[in-house]
Parts: C-alpha cells; sequence; structure tokens
C-alpha cells in the first residue's frame, strides 16, 4: 500500500515522537458502534420525551471518546444559531469526580457544572430572598463576608438560570457511576439512590434541558434495583463488538483497517493479519485498542522501528488478569439488555399470565379406536 492511501498527510513522517503520539492520540475514529449509538442518542437529545438519558456500555469501550464526539457535533449542528446569538452555549459537560468518603458533593457538582458554562462570579452567589435571616446570623458570628453564601440551593437555581439563559440542549455528565457510589444507611442504599435520582431529574425538570449520563454497567445496575428509577430513564446501550457475531467480526476488521492507516509509522501494519489476537486482548472494546496501540506506536518510535509487529503487539499488551476481569464485567453488564426464555416465564408467571404454548392442548396422536389394531405390516414367510 502507498502512503498515499493512508490517512494522514506523508509530512507528519518527519515530525517529532511526540508531535506523531498526539496526531494519533486525538483522532476520535467514528467506528460502526460508535455511530450508531451517537446517531441514537443525537435524536433523543432533539426530539426524545426522556429528560433523563443514561448511556451505559463495558470500561474501555469508548464512553468518553463518544462523550467528546457528541459535545462537537451538536456544536456543529446549532453553529448557525450561535453566531448570530454568542450568549448560546447548546450543549456541556462534566467528568464526575469519584464521591471522597462515600459522600457526594452536590455543591462541588454545581460549581463544576456552572464552571462549564462559562457562568460569572460563581463564588458570590446568594440567595436574595434571604438576606435578612443571613445578616442576623453573620452578625452573631461576625463574619466578614455575609453574602458570599455559595450554598447548594443558591448554585443550583443559578445552573437552572443559566441552562435557561443558554439556552442548554443538554448536560453530558461522564463517570456518572459516581452519582449513586454513597455509603448506606439504615434506610437503605435503594432509598438513597432514590434520593440521588431525584435531585438529576428535578434539575432536569426545572430546566427543561436533558441530562445524559455517561457510565459502566455499575450504573445500570443501580436503576434495575429499582422501578421509579428504571421507568423514569432512557437507555441507550453501547455495547462492545461480538467476535462470535459475523457483522460484528467484519465491523471489528474494518475498525482494524482504519487504526492501521492512521497509524503514523513509516511502514502501514498489517493489523487485520492479526485481528483475533487483537480481538482476545482488546475484548472486542475500541478504547481498550486504541489504548494499546497508543503503547505500540510510543513503543515503536522509542526503538525507532519502521512499523508495529506482532512483537511490538505483545510487547504492549494488557495483563491476562486485567483482560479476564473486563471481559467478565461486560458479559455480565450485557446480560441486563439480553431478553431471554427464563425471564420471560418469570415475568408471566408473576403477572398470572400462561404462555401461548402452554396454553395450547397436546394433539392426539391418530391412535385407532379400541379393539382395532395400528396399520403395520405383517411379517410373512416361515418362522
Amino acid at each position: 500500500m502507498t502512503k498515499k492511501q493512508r490517512l494522514f498527510e506523508e509530512e507528519l513522517l518527519t515530525k517529532s515522537k511526540k508531535e506523531r503520539e498526539k496526531f494519533f492520540n486525538d483522532f476520535t475514529v467514528s467506528h460502526t458502534k460508535m455511530k450508531q449509538v451517537s446517531d441514537e442518542l443525537k435524536n433523543e437529545i432533539y426530539k426524545g420525551s426522556q429528560n433523563i438519558i443514561m448511556v451505559v456500555g463495558p470500561s474501555g469501550v469508548g464512553k468518553s471518546r463518544l462523550f467528546s464526539a457528541t459535545t462537537l457535533s451538536v456544536l456543529k449542528d446549532m453553529k448557525e444559531e450561535t453566531e448570530k446569538d454568542r450568549s448560546i452555549i447548546p450543549i456541556s459537560g462534566i467528568e464526575l469526580p469519584n464521591p471522597d468518603l462515600g459522600k457526594f458533593n452536590w455543591k462541588d457538582f454545581y460549581y463544576r457544572v456552572l464552571s462549564s458554562l462559562k457562568d460569572p462570579l460563581i463564588d458570590y452567589k446568594i440567595d436574595v430572598t434571604d438576606i435578612e435571616k443571613k445578616n442576623r446570623k453573620n452578625k452573631k458570628s461576625n463574619s466578614n463576608n455575609p453574602l458570599n453564601a455559595n450554598t447548594a440551593p443558591e448554585l443550583r437555581r443559578s445552573i437552572e438560570s443559566a441552562f435557561f439563559n443558554r439556552k442548554t440542549k443538554a448536560l453530558l455528565i461522564d463517570e456518572a457511576q459516581h452519582f449513586f457510589k454513597i455509603n448506606s444507611e439504615k434506610r437503605g442504599s435503594s432509598e438513597q439512590n432514590q434520593r440521588q435520582f431525584n435531585s438529576i431529574k428535578s434539575l432536569a425538570n426545572m430546566s427543561t434541558t436533558k441530562i445524559v449520563l455517561f457510565g459502566t454497567y455499575d450504573l445500570n445496575a443501580v436503576f434495575n434495583l429499582d422501578g421509579q428509577l428504571s421507568r423514569r430513564v432512557k437507555e441507550i446501550h453501547f455495547p462492545r463488538y461480538d467476535y462470535t457475531n459475523a457483522e460484528d467480526r467484519r465491523y471489528f476488521q474494518a475498525l482494524l483497517l482504519t487504526f492501521q492507516k492512521l497509524l503514523p509509522v513509516e511502514k502501514e501494519p498489517d493489523l487485520k493479519k492479526y485481528s483475533e489476537y487483537i480481538y482476545e486482548n482488546s475484548i472486542g472494546c475500541a478504547g481498550i485498542l486504541k489504548n494499546w496501540l497508543q503503547r505500540c506506536l510510543s513503543d515503536a518510535l522509542e526503538r525507532e522501528e519502521k512499523t508495529i509487529t506482532y512483537q511490538n503487539l505483545k510487547r504492549n499488551v494488557l495483563q491476562t488478569k486485567k483482560l479476564l476481569t473486563l471481559a467478565n464485567e461486560a458479559i455480565t453488564g450485557e446480560s441486563y439488555f439480553s431478553d431471554n426464555t427464563k425471564d420471560k416465564k418469570e415475568l408471566q408467571t408473576l403477572l398470572g399470565i400462561k404462555n401461548e404454548k402452554d396454553n395450547e392442548k397436546p394433539k392426539r396422536k391418530n391412535n385407532p379406536k379400541p379393539g382395532i389394531r395400528k396399520p403395520e405390516r405383517d411379517t410373512v414367510g416361515l418362522a
């Protein structure tokens, strides 16, 4: 294959190691699975009836890339409107930190959202209806800054106002499973999860802005534990490639071809040649594959190798134990999205419904009337 067929300018090969790595790391490949999920997600943002959208998939499938790609796509769609009105922020997003000591910090969450919306004077939000009350308290405590309340209610109202004024269609939240990583109390984690979700739901309803939660299958497991939660959310599954499926296998090989044409090494590698090995050690997740190839590229450039070889792939592969953990998590999570006969029968039993096949009377065999034997060939000749 000639260099002209590759997905970068030939001049890139003369650049530094750092520049070549940056090119590959920054490039987002819009592969089949991502495109399918992206189209469904954008349709829900623009036209969906649910205010809460949940995008879940295994670790390393590419949710963070989808997060960035969706943001850029919506900004592109609304470019004409934003150029006419510079105050519009059609979409925004944050990554949710893991809660310290198992306690979710709503004040920190609101602060991060306001920062993403470029809201001014975040540190000086006040509740004007409550100034007198605060002043009386501050006189007793001799506070030097009586108006710098900066508490969750003030920040919450500021977010609602910012969403309205900025005409924000969606807030994207990455690592959203951290909303529900909170310590259990006597009343149970289910009630806590309900309270957490109600706060998110209320924010979406009050602001008329869609809230999109990106997370692992842990997020889906939380919602499936509570019927109140599951029925109020639009679920979108971002699956890995399944090599046992012929169509997925073709799509995965097409993804490999795209990556091999993007790798800025002197000689184009032949990743398709090792497709089964690569699938096995990426478990069909585009994100795991991309990170693996990033390590391979850095290694090859450091060693001044002309291409990505099988030895290079082996040197930079994840440990098998880590892959086993990721694969088990993925397969367990996928079961939430697959209807099976056992679940159907359990549902029908709970509802007191009989399966159609169970209602059918067994067909009688063509037995003859009593006293008349079945037609059969008699043995002839001498015994």
